[in-house]
């Protein structure tokens, strides 16, 4: 069965398709657009027109992928952004008057389950890990290893964190929820999704060409990341855009998502974590399959 799968994020707009067997899911095509569809929310809540247009153009281009492929089924989802947008039917209705598809604003929860789905599909051996998954707009966190499934979504994600500027203070603040949670976390292992984590095991091997299998499952100390956001900091924007392993696109935001990632190792006492390039697209794969 042929499958695929586009997540609207509050960063990129990203697709997979996947041929899904009894003996597991077979990427064929991943392709992510930076697309920012929560650029500008920082003074707003209403996605601004210009920016609509260029998702819609996006997706334009992911359906004739999708067409081209001989897909057996679809699901498209938007995420933080668009669930957080005062002008969200007018997104969804310019994208179905262009494209015919319907996108389908996942709750928080159902981000998190399906992310979980991913990450615990795509890395099999671990056993009861707790994923956290960082985005643009938010960051979901599950453990369902427990006696009873955890889930958390904070309103902070890379873009979101740069738009508003935020302070650590701040940011820790966000964070205090799971204080409550700390003892349950605490004998998982912590495994990180989302475009920071892989961007960081990328930086790490200065993949001039991003290869998913030397960023799967990796594994990141916490020294290792403080080193490469110490570096990410001091370096100019211009000279960041040219760092092997890093999208240009992502250059302006990788230094908040680091800061993020290395806050919340800190609130839970985590010295390493684990990479998964399997996320949100492999669980919804997974889903329809």
């Amino acid at each position: 069965m042929r499958c695929a799968a586009i997540d609207i994020g509050t960063n990129s707009c990203r697709l997979l398709i996947a041929d899904v067997s009894p003996e597991g899911l077979r990427p064929l095509h991943r392709e992510t657009r930076t697309t920012r569809v929560g650029e500008g929310l920082k003074n707003t809540i209403r996605i601004r027109k210009d920016v609509i247009e260029r998702n819609i153009y996006c997706l334009e281009a992911f359906k004739n992928t999708v067409e081209e492929k001989a897909v057996d089924c679809y699901r498209v989802v938007a995420t933080s952004a668009l669930r957080e947008a005062e002008n969200q039917e007018e997104f969804l209705g310019r994208a179905w008057e262009k494209t015919a598809m319907q996108i389908q604003v996942i709750s928080s929860e159902e981000e998190a389950r399906l992310s979980f789905l991913g990450v615990s599909r795509g890395l099999p051996s671990l056993e009861s890990p707790l994923v956290a998954d960082l985005g643009g707009g938010s960051l979901e966190l599950i453990l369902e290893g427990g006696a009873e499934p955890i889930f958390l979504s904070l309103p902070l994600g890379a873009v979101r964190a740069m738009e508003q500027n935020l302070k650590i203070t701040e940011i820790t603040a966000v964070m205090s929820p799971l204080a409550f949670h700390k003892k349950d976390f605490a004998p998982h292992p912590l495994v990180m999704a989302g475009g920071t984590a892989t961007t960081l095991a990328a930086i790490k091997h200065s993949l001039v060409q991003y290869d998913p299998s030397l960023v799967h499952g990796q594994l990141l100390k916490r020294e290792e990341i403080a080193d490469i956001y110490n570096m990410l900091e001091r370096m100019p924007l211009s000279l960041r855009r040219r760092l092997p392993g890093l999208q240009p696109e992502r250059a302006d935001i990788i230094p908040w998502g680091t800061r993020i990632i290395l806050l919340l190792m800190d609130i839970l006492e985590k010295g390493e974590i684990i990479v998964s390039e399997s996320d949100l697209l492999d669980g919804v794969i997974w889903s329809l399959a």
